[in-house]
């Protein structure tokens, strides 16, 4: 039986002599077997092994396959057409996904709630009495979330022992890029053919020399709007690239800066909302390794009117309209964050244990099973709350939010970096995490740390 090393899927180097002619040693690469790893077994595979060997991580070595006894006169077509025939012969195996490493980054400034005491009616005990929150860390300077999510992804590869050059795919989920067009794309790194502009556009930001810094070279990428849920659409996402096949690491990224978006004079949403970034590493590995028990993504579009952040227009992009009705557009830029804080709190605690109930059952696992229960970092009673509807006790819920505040797309990565960091969570463990917000958009994810 010839089977994919269910780490990567194996191309297919078929020996031909009329390949040998054109100076490709005897061996045309077969690419189409790249997008899928594949097991064979009976006929099909007694034929393939008579004319192919594997390459890039395969089982079957070039030396050890058979001399190749395919006839002179099979040209190239014939050769794609008899390869199509044994793949219909052909046992696809499920490829499975983990995650091997995680970073974070925080900006340098912290502002505490004494400091929010002396911009709006408030104080300490009644944040914290409310919220969980006592800090939050707010971008500050020439600090950028481009920078943030940069240094959260170098710590995630270090943790991973994995090269920057070997990331096939980058996901960055914010609902704040610091370029509208995406900034996924823009932390792979430079083409080797644009030298970094000497300055930035006019209220722009010098780009490339940063995103040259992660080196992903090789890799694609794009951004993933989801506000507060963006993080486990963004794994999950992730897991579903890497079944497809041909895709082996892959970035999840989580950042967002939310505070550019805050009216701070406004009580009821200045205090939640800090800034921050984090990443993991999702690897593709065997279907019995995967790290990915079950999962349940939701939305509500009727919630919308709860938690929003919507565009709105101002003035006008031309000074003189020249005759021409309705004539030049407005303006557009985004409007501060506006929540119903009440029924963001009902929406949560309701939902959240549910759709954790039911990524749990798709795993086929009980409540009992999870050694963390891991929920984006919005409030600490809506933490608790959930909590106790899983009869989780207190001891297994990781919770940072009483340092950040809600970090959006970034709160989840952020305190699992913090936690494995610190030794709370192993090799093995099982992490029930959930995701909420903006949408209204939730999901959960079972996952095992690697």
């Amino acid at each position: 039986m010839v089977a994919a090393s269910g780490l990567a899927p194996p191309r297919l180097a078929v020996s031909c002599p009329r390949a040998a002619g054109r100076g490709c040693g005897g061996h045309y690469r077969v690419g189409f077997l790249r997008s899928a790893p594949v097991a064979l077994a009976g006929p099909a595979a007694a034929q393939l092994r008579c004319c192919a060997s594997t390459v890039d991580d395969g089982v079957v070595s070039a030396a050890a396959a058979p001399k190749p006894r395919l006839p002179r006169s099979l040209n190239y077509f014939r050769l794609w057409n008899e390869l199509i025939k044994l793949m219909g012969t052909c046992r696809v195996v499920g490829m499975g996904s983990k995650l091997i490493g995680c970073g974070s980054a925080t900006p340098s400034l912290s502002v505490s709630n004494d400091d929010l005491s002396k911009i709006v009616e408030t104080s300490d005990e009644w944040i914290a009495a409310r919220t969980g929150i006592r800090n939050r860390r707010v971008l500050s300077g020439n600090e950028t979330l481009r920078e943030l999510s940069v240094q959260a992804a170098k710590k995630a590869l270090e943790m991973a022992q994995v090269n920057a050059d070997d990331v096939d795919l980058v996901l960055l989920c914010t609902s704040t890029p610091d370029d509208l067009f995406g900034g996924a794309a823009q932390i792979e790194g430079e083409e080797p053919h644009l030298a970094p502009p000497a300055e930035p556009a006019k209220g722009g930001l010098r780009g490339l020399p940063v995103l040259a810094e992660v080196g992903c070279a090789n890799a694609f990428g794009f951004d993933i709007t989801a506000a507060c849920s963006g993080f486990i659409i963004g794994l999950i996402t992730a897991t579903r690239f890497i079944k497809g096949g041909g895709i082996r690491n892959i970035l999840v990224i989580g950042a967002d800066a939310l505070s550019q978006f805050v009216d701070w004079t406004d009580r009821g949403t200045c205090i939640l909302f800090g800034d921050a970034a984090g990443a993991v590493l999702v690897q593709a590995c065997s279907a019995d390794e995967d790290g990915l028990l079950g999962f349940c993504v939701q939305s509500d579009g009727n919630g919308q009117k709860h938690l929003n952040c919507v565009s709105s227009h101002v003035g006008s992009i031309l000074s003189k309209t020249n005759g021409v009705p309705s004539f030049p557009p407005k303006k557009a830029t985004f409007s501060n964050i506006e929540m119903n804080g009440k029924e963001v709190f009902r929406f949560a605690v309701r939902c959240v244990p549910q759709s954790i109930e039911k990524a749990l059952e798709e795993a086929g696992l009980p409540a009992s099973s999870i050694d963390w229960l891991l929920l984006h970092q919005a409030n600490q009673r809506i933490i608790d709350a959930a909590a106790s509807r899983l009869d989780i006790p207190s001891d297994k819920v990781i919770s940072n939010l009483a340092n950040y505040g809600n970090t959006s797309a970034a709160s989840i990565p952020l305190a699992l970096d913090e936690a494995v960091r610190a030794g709370k969570v192993k090799a093995g463990d099982v992490i029930a995490a959930s995701g909420f917000g903006a949408g209204l958009t939730w999901g959960s994810a079972i996952v095992k740390w690697c």
